[in-house]
């Protein structure tokens, strides 16, 4: 292949040569393997005259043919045969590959249709056929003292919203009007427990509850739509369907399947259940074992238990305070919304980076450092508590703010309340641009004088946990994050790890 594209460069070379002349003609050279028998002449015009190539019949056992020039587009295209593969190249690059028979190559495209199935197979459904979510109720569930319990208004809602100081440390009840209708199921990627669970949870609720709609990522429809011919997706570039319609979300995989099934919920998000099936678990009170008990529970008794995890919102902006475009110039970029952290930090460059820190309004200091994390409760444990950060309990309300390597040692991690609004602006001596990361992903630069905006969102994220919740948070930071644990300490902790 590499002798190949080396022999085609150099015939367009020849053939940018012939153009500035305008006089020179060439023909191309036979394929080596072809024997004689196998060629024939095609005549082609360009430019007023006629030139001569060959091309090898459909019969030849080679994959590459003679190849024709059309001079006014300095185009070479290769006339593939039957059931293999070739490229198509023009001057600029690659344009794409094709096989033989005129399908594009697996490399391109599926092999499963994009609108409508063939066959026996029915069209592909999408989400904007279905109703919106169920409405439903949040409630405590009588473990706070009177005057300390928050007023969640008890009025039924589409969407769980958070304001400040309305948790407290406690669970939330949630009870749906009617039995949840639409289930949203996200798996990880590229993983083969999680190809077998997706197909085998949801094929059990459709068998169990036919009246239930299940609702998949569009790359997982098409991966498994022989399978799951009953799933519906939502519609190209309306990512907001998510939110419209999905009365239960269910996760399969690992901490960042939960990461990625926050960002696709900028507002309200449904009630989460996740199993466990990835890496760490950290955010997993469920095994995939129980999968089928624990479904049961929450759709025929219509409720769940949960605990409200606090989420950030991010906007970015430019020097003169007004919002960032975007680079194709669809309009500013919108408000991001953050499960663990936002990070602000020095990337590839080695300098350290001057970022000047404010809370509301008024500057705190000008850290000189890596960077600096600004992270919530449940992000205490990720990133922040591998720069030197506090471990926050879930339920608290804050907002974290860790420096990343900085030049003085006095500079601490600092707590701040949930109210607060903390503008991270990059400094006049900063050397570079800084990389902004949101949950290990969402990139951006920011140039000198422009600053990042984090606040707490409206809208947490509503993890399903079992009654005994509180249990969760300390088995998993004792027994996943091994915290301060020596030989007596394992011994009194045992009763939490054996469970």
């Amino acid at each position: 292949m590499r002798r190949t594209t080396v022999r085609i460069l150099k015939e367009l070379q020849a053939l940018a040569s012939w153009q500035a002349t305008g006089t020179r003609a060439f023909t191309l050279k036979q394929h080596q393997h072809a024997p004689h028998s196998q060629l024939t002449n095609t005549t082609t015009h360009s430019r007023g005259r006629l030139y001569t190539t060959q091309r090898r019949n459909q019969s030849s056992c080679s994959c590459l043919s003679a190849t024709t020039f059309a001079a006014p587009k300095t185009t070479v295209k290769y006339q593939p045969l039957l059931g293999q593969t070739c490229r198509a190249f023009t001057t600029s690059g690659i344009r794409r590959q094709e096989r033989g028979d005129g399908s594009k190559d697996k490399d391109t495209a599926s092999d499963s249709p994009k609108s409508t199935r063939s066959g026996s197979t029915s069209s592909v459904r999408l989400t904007s056929d279905l109703p919106t979510r169920v409405r439903m109720v949040l409630d405590t569930p009588g473990v706070f003292p009177k005057d300390l319990a928050p007023d969640t208004g008890k009025e039924p809602s589409r969407e769980i919203r958070q304001s400040f100081g309305t948790t407290y440390g406690g669970n939330y009840k949630l009870q749906w009007e009617e039995g949840p209708r639409t289930v949203l199921i996200i798996k990880k990627p590229n993983d083969e427990l999680t190809d077998k669970a997706v197909v085998e949870v949801a094929s059990w609720i459709h068998t169990k509850y036919p009246h239930m709609n299940v609702v998949v990522e569009p790359d997982v429809a098409q991966e498994f739509w022989k399978q799951l011919p009953f799933v519906y997706t939502i519609p190209e570039n309306e990512q907001s369907e998510y939110a419209r319609v999905t009365d239960l979300a269910v996760t399969l995989g690992g901490d960042g399947t939960i990461l990625h099934t926050s960002s696709l919920f900028q507002s309200a998000v449904p009630p989460v259940i996740s199993f466990s099936m990835g890496t760490l678990g950290f955010l997993l009170p469920f095994h995939i074992n129980n999968y089928q008990a624990a479904l049961e529970k929450l759709i025929e008794t219509q409720q769940a238990s949960l605990l409200l995890r606090m989420r950030l919102k991010c906007t970015l902006h430019g020097a003169d305070g007004r919002r960032l475009q975007a680079k194709d110039g669809s309009g500013h970029i919108n408000d991001l919304t953050v499960m663990n952290e936002v990070n602000l930090h020095r990337g590839r460059y080695p300098h350290l980076t001057w970022i000047g820190c404010y809370v509301d309004g008024h500057l705190i200091t000008e850290a000189v450092a890596d960077g600096l994390i600004v992270a919530s409760p449940t992000g205490s444990t990720a990133y922040s508590l591998s720069a030197g950060g506090s471990i926050v309990h879930p339920s608290i309300q804050s907002l974290l703010l860790t420096p990343i390597c900085p030049r003085s040692l006095s500079f601490r991690p600092v707590l701040l309340p949930p109210n607060a609004t903390i503008q991270l602006k990059i400094g006049e001596k900063s050397r570079g641009p800084a990389e902004v990361s949101m949950d290990g992903k969402e990139t951006f630069f920011l140039d000198k004088n422009e600053f990042l905006q984090v606040c707490m969102s409206a809208f947490p994220m509503p993890c399903v946990n079992r009654v005994h919740a509180g249990e969760d948070w300390i088995k998993d930071i004792n027994d996943l994050l091994k915290w301060n644990q020596g030989f007596l300490n394992k011994q009194s902790m045992s009763h939490y790890m054996s469970d």
